[in-house]
Formats: C-alpha cells, sequence, structure tokens
C-alpha cells in the first residue's frame, strides 16, 4: 500500500515567501489587539465594511496563515484554528446543534467527544453508536430529529474503516450535517470534504504539530456553517490558540509530507514484523484489512500512518502488563504523531481482571528506523516467556 502525497500538498506546506523584509517564515504577531487609525475605521470595521485586526480572540495575521494553508490542504473554503483538538470539536457540536438535535455517531471515536455528548444530555441533546458493520443499514437508525452525523475513519484504537462517500450521500438526502474528525489520517491522506462531508476536524497537536509541543485543533468546512461555528463556538467559547503556537504548527507543516512518507516505511516493516509474531493475536491497522476493506480504504486515501494497536495472544493481564513495562523504546503516554514512539492501552480498567479478551494496545511510531523498533518489541515479547 503506498503513500502518495501530492506535489500540489507540498507546494501548500513548502512554498509561501511573501512576507515582510523578505523573511522566509511569517512574523510571530504576539499581539491580543490591534489599534485603529480613526473611530470611523472602527465603525467600519464593527459593519463588516473594512477588513482589519482588532483583537485576537477574532483575528490574528500568524494564525490566518496556518488557517488558509490548512483550508487549502482539505480543500475547504475556510479554517479556524482552536487552543485544543477538543476546543474544535466542541465548538462545531455546541454552534451545529440545538435542544432536542440526536447526533448519530459511526464508529469508535475519541473518547473526549463522547464524554462531550453525554454532557450535551443536560441540554436534550441525545446521541447513539453504531459500529462500522451497522453502516450497511444507516438508514435504520438515522431519527427524525438526528442533526450530525459524525465519525472516525480509521476508527480510534480499533481503525475500522467507514464508506465515507455513502455515509455524506445518506446525510445529505436528509439535510443531515456532517462531521469526521481526521486527525489520524490529516488533510494530505485523506480529504473528507471532497468526499462530501460537510465538517473535518483535527487535533493539531499530533502529526500536524509533529513535536509533541504544542496544543491545538483545527475545524476545516464552508464559509456558511463556519460562520455559525466562529460566532457561537470560538469567539463565544474562547478557545483562542496563540500567535506562537500557530507559528510552531506553521514549522510542523513544513515537514508534515516528509514524516509522513517516512514514517509510512517503517510502519510497512514493523506490520509485517507483527503480523509473522505468534505472540499477536491481531494487528489493527490498514496494512492488515481484507481486501473489501482495503479497497474502500485505497478509495478514500492516498496512505497510511503510523498508528495501530495489537492485541496478544496471551490475555494474562500480568504478562501483558509485563510487555508494555518492558519496552525501551517507547515511552507510556497518551496522545501520538510526534517524533517519538509510544504506546497506551484503550481500557486501562480491564488490567483489574487477571484475564481479558479485550486489552487493545495502541503503538504510535515515530521516526526511530524500524529495525530498532523492532528489535525493542521482540525483546520486550520474549519477556513474557520469563513470567
Amino acid at each position: 500500500m503506498q503513500t502518495k502525497i501530492s506535489t500540489k500538498d507540498k507546494v501548500i506546506c513548502l512554498i509561501d515567501n511573501h512576507y515582510p523584509n523578505q523573511a522566509v517564515n511569517p512574523p510571530i504577531y504576539q499581539n491580543s489587539i490591534f489599534h485603529f487609525d480613526t473611530i470611523d475605521d472602527y465603525i467600519a470595521y464593527k459593519k463588516r465594511e473594512l477588513k482589519s485586526y482588532c483583537y485576537t480572540r477574532g483575528n490574528n495575521p500568524t494564525t490566518e496563515v496556518l488557517e488558509h494553508k490548512l483550508a487549502q490542504l482539505d480543500q475547504g473554503e475556510t479554517c479556524r484554528v482552536f487552543s485544543s483538538g477538543m476546543g474544535a470539536i466542541s465548538a462545531t457540536l455546541f454552534a451545529l446543534l440545538n435542544s432536542g438535535d440526536h447526533v448519530l455517531v459511526i464508529n469508535d471515536i475519541y473518547g473526549p467527544t463522547k464524554e462531550y455528548l453525554q454532557v450535551l444530555a443536560k441540554f436534550n441533546i441525545s446521541f447513539d453508536v453504531i459500529s462500522s458493520f451497522d453502516t450497511k443499514n444507516l438508514t435504520s437508525f438515522i431519527k427524525d430529529n438526528t442533526r450530525i452525523i459524525y465519525t472516525e475513519s480509521p476508527a480510534t484504537m480499533t481503525f475500522n474503516v467507514v464508506d465515507l462517500r455513502y455515509i455524506a450521500e445518506v446525510a445529505k438526502s436528509r439535510n443531515i450535517y456532517t462531521v469526521i474528525d481526521n486527525t489520524c489520517m490529516t488533510p494530505l491522506l485523506q480529504k473528507p470534504l471532497a468526499l462530501g462531508f460537510d465538517v473535518a476536524v483535527y487535533s493539531l497537536s499530533k502529526y500536524t504539530g509533529g513535536h509533541s509541543d504544542v496544543l491545538a485543533g483545527a475545524v476545516v468546512t464552508s464559509n456558511q456553517l463556519l460562520a455559525k461555528i466562529d460566532k457561537e463556538g470560538f469567539k463565544l467559547g474562547g478557545s483562542v490558540i496563540s500567535p506562537n503556537d500557530a507559528f510552531l504548527l506553521l514549522r510542523g507543516l513544513r515537514t508534515l509530507p516528509s514524516r509522513l512518507e517516512t514514517l509510512a516505511n517503517i510502519t510497512q516493516e514493523v506490520v509485517s514484523y507483527l503480523q509473522s509474531n505468534n505472540k499477536v493475536n491481531a494487528v489493527l491497522h490498514p496494512l492488515a484489512y481484507n481486501e473489501e476493506d482495503r479497497k474502500l480504504y485505497q478509495s478514500q486515501t492516498t496512505g497510511i500512518t503510523s498508528l495501530l494497536s495489537i492485541k496478544l495472544t496471551t490475555n494474562n493481564t500480568t504478562q501483558i502488563k509485563k510487555f508494555i513495562d518492558s519496552l525501551k523504546t517507547f515511552s507510556i503516554a497518551v496522545s501520538w504523531g510526534g517524533f517519538e514512539n509510544l504506546v497506551m492501552v484503550q481500557d486501562i480498567s480491564e488490567f483489574s481482571k487477571p484475564q481479558s479478551e479485550n486489552i487493545i494496545i495502541r503503538l504510535a511510531l515515530g521516526l526511530l528506523d524500524a529495525s530498532t523498533i523492532i528489535a525493542d518489541l521482540e525483546q520486550a515479547f520474549n519477556q513474557i516467556e520469563v513470567l
């Protein structure tokens, strides 16, 4: 499975040299406010007759550079960046939903997003979750008050794939908004808006930042939808990114194509090793899909990322803990998408049992060479036999 990033996208990430004083990077406008020459200029600004900067909780020149690039990469009309991925997600849901609405969640999604949907119950907003396998009967799960269909593909932890074109087609025929968390794929490898989705949300803290040193999120959508999200979810919600963090993300974009291509090569080798290891019961990653899912995945993406999960052959939780603790090049930590190897499990409550068939171990591969990663995995697997 090849990873192909278009020349056009690489140009968007890498080329822009129109900044003052021949700078190759944009200035960091570390301003909270911007002044007006006359009160009439301010009045014109408030009437939307004059495009200007006023307050960084609204717009900032450094942040706008990032937003413009992200909108281009996703083939969307516009973008707004936030101080976190959950800031982007919560703002979108808060702005597009009304009391009495229903959200249909498809696939395994980011845990805090489900927690936020649970919080919205106090505003009389309900939600249901269906699996990727249920999408063949999608219309049977849609209610009269369904306002949003929300998904991830590939899914969080399990990496199940869903047919994004089909979901968008069904939703559009019923005037339902479609929202996808596209963090795992980035707009370089999957463009949901081009597949018919209304909104793509991101945690930019992951692959886009790439160095585990910045928190940020983004919403890419149409001008019409962002006007609502911007006013009700962003400006009044206050999840504002700092100009310095926007600059760090622009730095991350410069190397994102090269990092994704390198990570894809590393992942090919590691997944091949894991599939041949008798201590691994299952590998959860697009490279391990069956033929039907592989064809679907390839029809809506242009490559793979370095995020995957495994289930061990052993169900002994002490042995599973031993494997995780024995990894030397992996840090036990949440998040992913940086330069480093990370390991985490889906549900830590499973460790309270002596045995469990349900422990999914997520491996986020970093930029270390594949042979070193494989050697580390091998020695950790061997520690299971010591018990």
